[in-house]
């Protein structure tokens, strides 16, 4: 169906650039082709009709918005065509849950990094003042310290969580978190849009 999808794309993209053209007329088709016809038209910006329907030969017309048709031009492609329906609206645009669910995820990244992350630490003993006596962090600070003959190493676990529960982490972390939480949460949102 891409194959098909791309010539009426590259037919309505002729049919657009002619100047002297105001309608077009399709060949008639299945429904399934009708609708990618419709699919196609609708995102050009152009006025679609389907002709014929019901019968053996439905076929699609299609006007330039400027040059949309009167009732009597409607009339006159009825006597020839039979029964006409203005085309449907078109259908729900896809990706819409991917960009919610991208932005929820980002939000929801972001708060945890901001918030959430430094209001844990502190309450195991990270905090804005240093490392808390008799704390879980003071436990592992002791541990780290006797591991590594009697300090804490720059870049450990202890002193990457006591920075943060000193300082929160730094705008380039959160900004990088964010986009990870959004990407995940549009992938989960294009998961969704796949099923429907």
């Amino acid at each position: 169906m891409d194959t098909f999808r791309e010539e009426v794309q590259n037919e309505i993209d002729r049919f657009l650039q002619d100047a002297s053209q105001r309608r077009h007329t399709f060949p008639p088709m299945d429904q399934g082709s009708i609708d990618v016809v419709l699919e196609v038209a609708n995102d050009a910006g152009l006025k679609s009709y389907i002709f014929g329907q019901g019968q053996v030969e439905t076929y699609v017309l299609v006007w330039k918005r400027q040059f949309a048709p009167t009732d009597e031009e409607i009339a006159a492609e009825e006597a020839k065509g039979g029964k006409s329906t203005p085309a449907p609206p078109p259908k729900k645009v896809r990706g819409g849950r991917r960009l919610l669910y991208g932005a929820i995820g980002g939000t929801i990244t972001a708060g945890v990094l901001l918030v959430g992350a430094p209001v844990v630490l502190g309450a195991v003993g990270f905090a804005s003042t240093g490392i808390a006596a008799g704390s879980f962090a003071a436990s592992m600070m002791s541990a780290a310290a006797v591991a590594n003959g009697g300090g804490v190493a720059a870049g450990s676990a202890v002193a990457v969580l006591q920075s943060v529960g000193a300082a929160g982490f730094s705008a380039a972390t959160v900004a990088g978190g964010t986009v990870a939480g959004a990407s995940v949460g549009a992938a989960l949102g294009g998961r969704k849009d796949e099923k429907d």
